[in-house]
């Protein structure tokens, strides 16, 4: 078999079933595309869900510090003879 048989069997089956192969190409390529697209779109929800879930324990957290807070001025004001006296913003208590 020379190269000439070998080149024009290449050529026949290129012509008889190339288009069905590039087809077949472009449907892999597609479908890969589809997969990175889930991809993405599932990565996406995951970060949306955890952005959700940060800002719930954020939220229960600040919850937990004003129950805290409502707590400590429960006790304050339980304590016969003291009056509650607020704080400054440098945490100093302030002469009445």
């Amino acid at each position: 078999m020379t190269f000439d048989d070998v080149f024009w069997y290449i050529v026949i089956f290129l012509f008889v079933f190339g288009g069905s192969t590039a087809g077949f190409v472009k449907h892999l390529q597609s479908r890969r595309h589809e997969f990175k697209l889930a991809m993405a779109k599932e990565k996406a929800k995951l970060e949306q869900a955890k952005a959700k879930l940060a800002e719930e324990q954020n939220r229960q957290s600040a919850l937990e510090v004003r129950k805290a807070e409502l707590e400590i001025e429960r006790y304050d004001r339980r304590i016969p003879g003291m009056f509650s006296v607020p704080l400054t913003d440098n945490g100093v208590d302030e002469a009445p």
